[in-house]
């Protein structure tokens, strides 16, 4: 299974599945998504069927292509619906576009300046120094090292 084959998954769900998972669980979460990559799957219509072992199966139903309700990920393990699966195949998949707002609405209009001021048409661009850039670059391994490490 790769995620091109998992339906698009609503940000909200994926986090209320992790967010529920026992601390136990969470910690097993990376692990889980990896071996979930690894197991056969298959598409009918609207719903995905992933084959988590010889007696289980992880299934994704997405009405029209997004997995909007976390009841839309069901899985048939014994741990189910607390199980480690669920959460893992919502982050194995690719996260749904947030819904946009309706086109009926308009955009508020912003008030019209009432004074004789002009905007600074000149307002100079910032952009960072070398030494912030490194710094930066510093602070990102050093969190990605964190996550690494499973803090």
């Amino acid at each position: 299974m790769n995620a091109d084959q998992l339906p698009p998954v609503a940000p909200e769900v994926t986090a209320t599945l992790v967010e529920t998972l026992s601390p136990r669980l969470r910690k097993r979460l990376d692990a889980a998504v990896t071996k979930l990559g690894a197991r056969p799957a298959h598409r009918d219509g609207d719903t995905v069927t992933i084959q988590v072992d010889d007696e289980s199966e992880l299934r994704l139903h997405a009405p029209g292509g997004v997995v909007a309700r976390v009841e839309d990920i069901t899985c048939g393990c014994l741990l189910a619906p607390a199980c480690v699966h669920r959460a893992a195949a919502a982050c194995a998949a690719p996260t749904a576009d947030q819904a946009t707002e309706p086109a009926e609405q308009p955009a508020p209009k912003t008030p019209e300046p009432t004074g004789a001021t002009e905007p600074d048409a000149a307002a100079p661009q910032e952009t960072a120094s070398d030494a912030q850039r490194t710094a930066a670059d510093a602070l990102w391994a050093a969190g990605a090292a964190v996550l690494e490490a499973g803090v």
